[in-house]
């Protein structure tokens, strides 16, 4: 029998800079979330003494840099992607010539801790914009089923799901075969079809064990067919060492294969198209539609919704409006919705 889809009232829309600008203004760089093009000078820059495998997987991540740009100055999803191309090219013309130290699943496992490390120092002001919106969706819900918005992120970070999690399940915010630790049993403690937060990504506070996060970077990168993660687990702070055997489970756009090709990111990204399929509203916020992200652009090209009133775009730079607008400007969405702008989150949640 199939089932019918979640009726959704609004999808919001986060990229980097919904999260940059709703941790502006705090005391100290290492709070404020970077933007994609900071943040491999955010990693270039880390000089801590504790813990120690910091500096060591920085040390690691620029010395292994094969490309004749400087890291720093790269954004992180082409940084990622033009450094895998070349590992990959190199093995598939001359695999003798690669040295054995460069291997693409130790590279992005040793860039995916920092990614971790970064972001979980990251942090929301009292009263900040997401706090704002995640009490407008919710209200006085107690019940997950109950809330009719959805959210769909780009990032890695946890600043919206930390509100979430102060009302609702590890399962019902994020999918219900989520582990609340390592140790849980497999089987499933709740079933909830509708995942309040689709982290098209992956998530800092999502774990996988370090062989499976080499597993699938190497099936991404040889299989035809599709690869599943056997467990994933909550983890809610810290970042674990490069040594142990847990790695975040982030998943950068790769240049190789889509990340539809991994079971779980398929159910996600199937979601997302769901929810755009079916929202009667669609708030972006400081999300641009990068031209790295080949799969975003079939996401946002491909669905059908001819139910959509309101489209609300949110970003300091009024052409990414036009860029959106030409996008969603089609005939298989309602082109009678009103549109909206904002030059920032934090005057969009004041006037939610």
């Amino acid at each position: 029998m199939k089932r019918e889809r979640f009726k959704v009232r609004r999808v919001f829309i986060f990229g980097a800079g919904a999260s940059h600008g709703a941790t502006a203004g705090r005391s100290t760089v290492d709070r404020i979330a970077p933007l994609d093009r900071d943040f491999c000078n955010r990693i270039d820059g880390l000089n801590i003494q504790r813990p120690q495998w910091v500096n060591e997987a920085r040390d690691y991540v620029l010395k292994e840099w094969r490309d004749h740009s400087k890291f720093s100055d790269q954004g992180l999803e082409y940084a990622i992607q033009i450094q895998i191309s070349h590992l990959e090219f190199i093995d598939a013309i001359h695999p003798r010539r690669r040295r054995s130290s460069v291997d693409p699943k130790t590279y992005l496992n040793q860039l995916s801790h920092l990614i971790c490390f970064v972001l979980r120092k990251c942090r929301e002001k009292n009263g900040g914009p997401y706090q704002r919106i995640i009490n407008n969706v919710v209200g006085s819900a107690k019940d997950a089923s109950n809330v009719q918005d959805r959210f769909i992120t780009f990032n890695y970070d946890d600043l919206i799901d930390i509100q979430l999690l102060k009302k609702f399940n590890v399962a019902e915010v994020y999918f219900d075969n989520l582990k609340r630790s390592k140790t849980e049993s497999k089987k499933r403690s709740l079933k909830f079809d509708d995942p309040l937060l689709i982290k098209l990504h992956g998530s800092i506070n999502w774990r996988c064990s370090q062989t499976d996060f080499e597993n699938l970077i190497g099936a991404l990168s040889n299989s035809s067919g599709s690869f599943e993660i056997p467990k994933v687990w909550y983890a809610k702070s810290g970042t674990p060492t490069p040594k142990e055997d847990s790695s975040p489970l982030i998943m950068p756009p790769l240049p190789i294969k889509p990340i539809t090709h991994i079971k779980l990111f398929c159910f996600l990204w199937t979601k997302a198209y769901e929810y755009l399929h079916e929202a009667e509203e669609l708030i972006i916020c400081g999300y641009s539609l990068p031209e790295a992200d080949r799969l975003a652009q079939s996401l946002f090209s491909g669905f059908t919704n001819q139910k959509v009133k309101k489209i609300t775009v949110v970003d300091p730079n009024p052409a990414i409006l036009s860029k959106w607008r030409n996008l969603l400007r089609r005939k298989n969405v309602n082109s009678k919705c009103e549109w909206i702008y904002y030059e920032n989150v934090d005057e969009f949640a004041g006037r939610l």
